[in-house]
């Protein structure tokens, strides 16, 4: 099968597309044909070193977290699904670059009708993280104020829609040329960080997701209410330290708390996202589709930045 490979740590220039064998799906586990891909910053960390401490990795390496195709063939243990079915999927171990990827069954979910591959690509793991960050690390309920830092982005994009979806009061906060592009996807108010600093906001809110990783609790701490949640997707020392700090003091009374967001397949989950696209709540935003062949400019295009909601790889 074709497939996007790196054999080694570097830049972009180190993929290159080429023939290698095709995986076997073991029990509870689907053979999935690969009809898209999405791509996430995590991939281009790995591929440039940048995470090789606390993710090492094999090489040959197929980038790719995001599988959305038809189910090939089955593991024993499967009875959720069948071949023929369409699904997609945050795939822990990467490998979705190429034409056959092997997708945990526990951790798809069935495509809704009439969402193009391309789009269910788009989905899984910025969706399901977006979902974690808030449902679960951030407890956000109805009616609550929530801050989405960088939501104009992969992840941010899906928090937004997702927040306001469950009915919490969103403010969201991207650049100037995407202000409209937030309130498109339901933030009741924006911010534009770039003439104006987010954490000196004068509202205060119940939680503050920085999808964007590119702040920190001890300048949002600012702008949470009491008992308010902060979640970032950048994890590092800081943020450990300021959550065990911040859990600990909340043992005894409601402080605020800091929390990061270690993104987990879930079927489950992305069962939940999916049955608000069929709402029509949520939409995933494709920012631009390349080719497998063009998968080095895809990787460029993610590292530069700046794009709106998400990048896609069309596979076969």
């Amino acid at each position: 099968m074709r497939a996007a490979v790196i054999d080694g740590y570097g830049g972009g220039d180190r993929l290159e597309v080429r023939e290698i064998a095709r995986p076997a799906p073991g029990a509870g586990q689907l053979l999935v044909r690969v009809r898209a891909a999405g791509v996430n910053p995590l991939d281009w960390k790995i591929r440039r070193g940048d995470l090789r401490i606390v993710m090492p990795q094999k090489f040959p390496w197929v980038p790719g977290y995001d599988a959305a195709g038809i189910v090939e063939e089955i593991g024993v243990e499967v009875d959720s699904f069948a071949p023929g079915d369409a699904v997609h999927a945050y795939v822990r171990n990467a490998g979705t670059c190429a034409e056959f990827a092997v997708v945990d069954a526990d951790a798809a979910a069935m495509i809704p009708d009439g969402l193009p591959f391309e789009e269910a690509a788009a989905v899984p793991l910025a969706a399901l993280t977006a979902w974690q960050a808030l449902v679960d690390r951030g407890e956000m309920a109805a009616g609550e104020r929530v801050m989405v830092n960088g939501g104009a982005g992969g992840v941010g994009h899906f928090a937004v829609q997702i927040a306001t979806a469950l009915g919490a009061r969103v403010t969201a906060v991207a650049g100037a040329r995407n202000q409209d592009f937030l309130r498109e996807l339901g933030a009741g108010r924006t911010i534009d960080y770039e003439s104006d600093d987010f954490t000196r906001d004068e509202e205060t809110y119940d939680v503050v997701f920085d999808a964007a990783g590119t702040s920190d609790f001890r300048r949002c701490d600012l702008i949470l209410g009491e008992g308010g949640i902060y979640v970032t997707t950048n994890v590092g020392p800081r943020v450990f330290f300021h959550s065990l700090r911040t859990g600990l003091a909340s043992l005894i009374g409601t402080a605020r708390r800091a929390r990061w967001i270690s993104t987990q397949p879930s079927g489950k989950d992305l069962a939940e996202i999916d049955a608000l696209i069929l709402r029509g709540s949520v939409r995933p935003h494709v920012d631009h589709v390349f080719s497998l062949d063009e998968i080095r400019q895809a990787h460029d295009a993610s590292e530069a930045g700046g794009g709106r909601g998400k990048i896609v790889v069309r596979v076969q």
